[in-house]
């Protein structure tokens, strides 16, 4: 079973005993005693029914509530999960914040070089047309020029010679007309060549301007999608976990609060002392160096002494052996006595407590069937009960007690 199955069915035998045992088992509550719980795992000892259904009903609260905070407690671990992949997200969102910044940052940078850059070449080309022009004009006078000439001007100024030095003289002259000609020619073709290339530049620069525009407005916008899916899973992770805590927190109010009135209820073991010492008279301790058998065989899941109680979860006094075994094992009588109490106890579930004489005692707690009444005399090994999980507990096992004088005292000092 697990454990809060276990717990609550725990919680529903507490119940279930108040209402199913008989007024006829027995419960010795005198006047003037009232046995309340010790700080045992198995709670405290008090009497009368009515007490028993308070505690029951306390115990029920506590439980449900401690139930309560454990599944909100789970909710806000797997809320932890989420916030940590959400927190990783968050990172995510961050990094790619800050990456896409950077490239804004260079598109933009990209746009102003680039703007400069076409303006240098714009001033270029306005430079290169002048020059294309003025070439573009001279060339166009010379050949009107040419043409007004006649195709035989050249060649009639060379015939024309009278002597063989003015021909050459005029054969120099010539060629450094057509030489000119040519020249005129030749830086147009390069400056209009020029002009096409810058042009071509120019188109590029501006495709690339236009490009960088883009991308910088694309990164705006994703900034601002990134920038909104960050600031919404931020706000969902605190919300949640502020709602869940804020739960939690009054759920473990509510079971301080259920703590508190159980432990106010249980009292003090010192009362239980005082009812076995009533019970016992002023006996003379004559059990030292004898020993009993044990009511039970099983592994011991809590010594007698100090601990942190299972229930409340703060430090106490254990009183007893807590004997882990199966649910409706049977409980024999560690020695022969007499019953001076058999009924429910708040915190113990269903008790027997067995006189020994020599102002020594046993007690046996949680017991889910009793089977032993007030007053009878049973004999050292004879059934009295069986075990249970009644009362406070964790899980079926036998709180065994050896009492000296009503004293709660270590019981393995006289077991074998």
């Amino acid at each position: 079973m697990s454990k809060p199955l276990r717990f609550a069915a725990a919680a529903i035998a507490v119940v279930l005993g108040g209402l199913l045992l008989p007024p006829t088992a027995g419960v010795a509550s005198p006047p003037d005693v009232s046995p309340s719980p010790a700080a045992s795992s198995g709670g405290s000892a008090g009497s009368g029914t009515g007490s028993a259904d308070q505690m029951a009903a306390l115990w029920n609260g506590f439980r449900a509530a401690q139930l309560q905070a454990e599944d909100l407690q789970a909710q806000i671990n797997q809320e932890n999960t989420k916030a940590a992949a959400l927190n990783s997200q968050i990172a995510s969102y961050t990094s790619q914040i800050a990456a896409a910044q950077a490239r804004q940052a260079a598109d933009a940078a990209q746009v102003v070089t680039t703007d400069g850059q076409l303006s240098q070449i714009e001033a270029s080309i306005v430079t290169a047309t002048a020059q294309a022009t003025s070439l573009q004009a001279v060339v166009e006078a010379r050949l009107v020029a040419l043409y007004q000439q006649g195709p035989v001007t050249y060649l009639a100024s060379l015939l024309s010679a009278t002597s063989l030095q003015n021909f050459l003289n005029r054969l120099q002259y010539v060629d450094s007309v057509l030489g000119s000609d040519k020249s005129k020619l030749t830086d147009l073709a390069q400056v209009n060549a020029t002009l096409t290339t810058e042009q071509g530049e120019a188109k590029q620069r501006r495709a690339q301007i236009a490009a960088a525009e883009a991308a910088e407005a694309a990164d705006g916008t994703r900034l601002v999608s990134l920038r909104s899916a960050e600031a919404q899973a931020s706000a969902a992770v605190a919300a949640t976990l502020a709602t869940e805590q804020s739960q939690l927190a009054q759920v473990n109010a509510e079971k301080a609060t259920y703590e508190a009135d159980m432990q106010e209820q249980a009292g003090e073991s010192s009362s239980l002392t005082a009812f076995v010492q009533q019970r016992q008279g002023n006996e003379a301790f004559t059990w030292s160096g004898k020993k009993v058998i044990w009511p039970v065989k099983g592994p011991i899941s809590s010594p007698f002494g100090p601990r942190i109680d299972p229930i409340f979860h703060v430090p106490s006094f254990h009183t007893g052996l807590d004997i882990a075994v199966d649910m409706g094992t049977p409980i024999l009588a560690a020695a022969a006595g007499k019953v001076i109490y058999s009924g429910q106890m708040e915190g113990y579930g269903n008790v027997v407590i067995l006189d020994h004489g020599g102002a020594f005692a046993t007690l046996y707690a949680h017991m889910s069937v009793i089977a032993a009444s007030l007053g009878q005399v049973v004999t050292q090994g004879q059934r009295i009960g069986a075990v249970g999980c009644t009362g406070l507990c964790t899980g079926p096992h036998l709180h065994f007690e050896t009492r000296v004088g009503g004293v709660p005292v270590n019981p393995l000092s006289f077991l074998p």
